[in-house]
């Protein structure tokens, strides 16, 4: 098998809350209605100003990596203090039946713990999720966190992640951005993003089929990275014949990569016996392609593999072997991250 070049890759990424609406809103467009509410912490916002910059960006207390983003927000807003607003839109939160003053009373608790990173504006969407709807469904974003960036004209300047805005906020303030570009490269993206959605839906029905083939032509189209990401989360038996076919022979997919989508696949019932022992197989081949400084995570990813299949002797003794690898681990930054995986994994064995 041959060796890798780039990292781990994020496959099972939780995003979109709405199915795909028509995209209405991009960049260079006025923007939206700000229609909030509630407020909970700042100023009382209902509506944005012309001739004031604006940083409107939509988050969860679910969402990690919304968390990981407040610091970054909070630095922005004492930045530009003065030029530009920050409005935080708590979006995507209701839960069931949960009635307002419920709602209101679960993200107070919230900012208890994380306020002190939050130093900025922070409103409430509705139980309708309306802003996240008249602003990101209607630009096709269905990640968060995700940040608009609206000029003083009340045109919306900029769209993407808050942790990537920093040289866009920056020319916006200084009125050197190039709004027309940006529009125009924001329709490109549109465009090969409605591409790829497309793909998805055919790569659903390929592997739902099984067809070998078909999937052989996707990867011509797509690329061989692309396609196997694009097929993960389908059919599992399926799946696990792409694998065989295609493990070690896609430029950029480490070993870890597939030791991870191997514990993936063996957590779903419908993945058969002979697939489990096929994945399996794959699983412990791509751990020994890795070096012992690189290998820790994938020796639990296996021992997940074995636990997920009832052999739970096998898994004990690979998260034993994890543990002896986390000392040799590069870089160091993560073993934290990997002991905590190792104790997660060793809980779930005991109780399975």
């Amino acid at each position: 098998m041959k060796k890798f070049i780039l990292p781990l890759l994020a496959v099972f990424a939780a995003t979109a809350a709405y199915a795909q609406t028509e995209i209405t809103l991009g960049v260079g467009d006025p923007a939206p209605a700000f229609k909030v509410d509630g407020h909970v912490k700042g100023d009382k916002i209902n509506a944005l100003k012309k001739g004031e910059i604006y940083i409107v960006e939509f988050w969860a207390t679910w969402c990690g990596p919304c968390i990981a983003v407040f610091p970054h927000l909070s630095e922005l807003t004492e930045k530009y203090k003065g030029q530009v607003t920050t409005i935080s839109v708590n979006s995507w939160d209701y839960r069931g039946d949960a009635d307002r003053d419920a709602h209101i009373k679960k993200i107070e608790n919230f900012l208890v713990k994380h306020g002190d990173n939050m130093r900025y504006n922070i409103v409430l969407d509705d139980n309708q999720d309306t802003m996240a709807k008249t602003w990101m469904a209607a630009s096709g974003q269905n990640g968060i966190p995700c940040a608009f960036i609206v000029n003083e004209e009340g045109r919306i300047a900029w769209i993407g992640h808050p942790a990537t805005m920093d040289k866009p906020l920056e020319q916006i303030v200084a009125k050197t951005w190039d709004i027309d570009k940006a529009a125009a490269d924001f329709k490109k993206e549109i465009e090969a993003e409605k591409e790829a959605a497309a793909n998805r839906a055919k790569m659903a029905e390929i592997a739902k089929n099984g067809d070998m083939a078909a999937y052989d032509a996707m990867v011509e189209k797509m690329g061989a990275q692309e396609a196997l990401f694009a097929v993960i989360n389908h059919e599992p038996n399926f799946v696990v014949r792409v694998i065989e076919k295609y493990a070690g022979k896609i430029e950029g997919v480490l070993p870890d990569t597939y030791c991870s989508m191997a514990a993936y696949l063996t957590r779903n019932k419908a993945t058969t016996a002979e697939s489990r022992a096929t994945i399996t197989k794959i699983s412990e081949m791509c751990f020994k392609e890795l070096s012992e400084d690189k290998a820790a995570r994938s020796a639990v990813y296996h021992a997940q593999v074995l636990m997920n299949n009832g052999d739970k002797d096998g898994a004990k003794a690979w998260l034993d072997k994890a543990e002896g690898l986390v000392t040799k681990f590069n870089p160091e930054t993560q073993r934290a991250g990997l002991t905590k995986m190792i104790a997660d994994t060793r809980k779930q064995l005991d109780a399975s």
